[in-house]
């Protein structure tokens, strides 16, 4: 059920979700949700909720495909955690290239359109150093994205409540943690045990964060600090 948003959950016996056009009703419920674990009232204070950027080329032209040359799917990292990823995507949707790069740290969990455009400028920049054969292309889609993180790099793996389980805060590593976690509170929703499930339950808390306006300003200077230390990575 795409875009259907829980906007309230309850236990009443069992455990309520409801959306604006219906409601389930489960036994038990494992929330898989990261960093929106807050909006449901569990972990305040204790969860960092930063938006990395990216921006996507419009479809490549065949003479540009042929000015880029290589092979047509790859992908780099940089040497720099805050430097730029590059992609190049070919096939449904033609040959693209993605860029990525840029963290802000926001509690609110939301960002602007004017947020958006001043990345944005970053990305163009970072484009036209890697490419400057492909001068003129333009980015046809931007977004930006949430990542969780812990201060001390722990996940939320556990029983919230009766019946309710949390696989939450990936820090960063979604495909990795996300399905250890999603596996883990699976088992521990059937009484299944294991080493892992074990480690994850004697695992600390989140730290908790400096109040609101503190963590901001300081952690969005932290960021700046960083992307200024990546240099051409950047």
């Amino acid at each position: 059920h795409e875009n259907s948003p829980v906007i309230s959950l309850e236990r009443k016996g069992d455990w309520v979700a409801r959306t604006p056009k219906g409601q389930v009703t489960a036994p038990r419920v494992i929330m898989a949700v990261n960093g929106h674990l807050n909006s449901f009232g569990y972990m305040q204070g204790q969860l960092m909720h930063v938006f990395t950027y990216a921006s996507m080329t419009r479809v490549l032209s065949e003479d540009e495909i042929a000015r880029l040359g290589g092979r047509r799917i790859w992908g780099l990292t940089p040497a720099d955690p805050m430097g730029t990823t590059v992609r190049r995507i070919s096939g449904t949707g033609g040959d693209r290239i993605v860029i990525r790069n840029r963290f802000t740290f926001d509690p609110k969990m939301e960002v602007d359109a004017r947020r958006i455009a001043r990345v944005a400028r970053d990305h163009d920049r970072a484009f036209a150093a890697r490419f400057p054969q492909l001068n003129g292309v333009e980015m046809e889609h931007r977004w930006g994205g949430r990542l969780c993180l812990s201060r001390n790099g722990v996940q939320v793996i556990g029983e919230l409540d009766v019946g309710l389980y949390s696989a939450c805060c990936q820090n960063g590593l979604g495909t990795a943690k996300g399905t250890l976690a999603g596996g883990l509170a699976a088992d521990l929703s059937l009484g299944i045990t294991s080493p892992a499930l074990e480690r994850a339950l004697a695992a600390d808390s989140p730290s908790r964060l400096p109040p609101s306006p503190i963590a901001q300003i300081g952690a969005n200077m932290h960021i700046r600090l960083a992307e200024m230390r990546a240099g051409k990575e950047l």
